[in-house]
């Protein structure tokens, strides 16, 4: 039987290395039985739908690399979306930042996209 300083080491070190949001989620993941897993997978199943749907029925560009979509919506013929982006520096401990909006319209028939802020407008609200 492990003693509490032990343990309480164990806790330290995971939360102390640097893992990517995703890393620390798999190690979670992995204490889970099956049947958790079972409803993790029903969940996301559902969730890849609804986000794939979105982006079908908005005409969506694909999401950047180093970049994750967190929220999306529609105003005319622009499209916002609320993303977290990796800076690329190789030793970040806080990526992925923000999450920011941006932007998306076509001119001409290419994608623009443009930086709004770390929150809509009001007017967009």
């Amino acid at each position: 039987m492990q003693s509490n300083t032990d343990l309480r080491a164990r806790r330290l070190t995971f939360f102390a290395m640097k893992l990517t949001p995703f890393e620390k989620v798999i190690r979670l993941l992995e204490r889970w039985n099956s049947d958790e897993l079972k409803r993790l997978q029903g969940w996301l199943s559902i969730r890849i739908e609804q986000l794939e749907s979105l982006t079908e029925e908005l005409d969506l560009p694909p999401v950047k690399s180093g970049r994750e979509a967190v929220s999306v919506c529609q105003l005319n013929s622009i499209v916002y979306r609320l993303e977290k982006v990796r800076c690329g520096k190789e030793n970040c401990g806080t990526c992925p930042h923000g999450p920011y909006w941006y932007g998306y319209q076509r001119n001409n028939g290419k994608v623009v996209s443009f930086y709004v802020g770390k929150e809509l407008p009001p007017s967009l609200r």
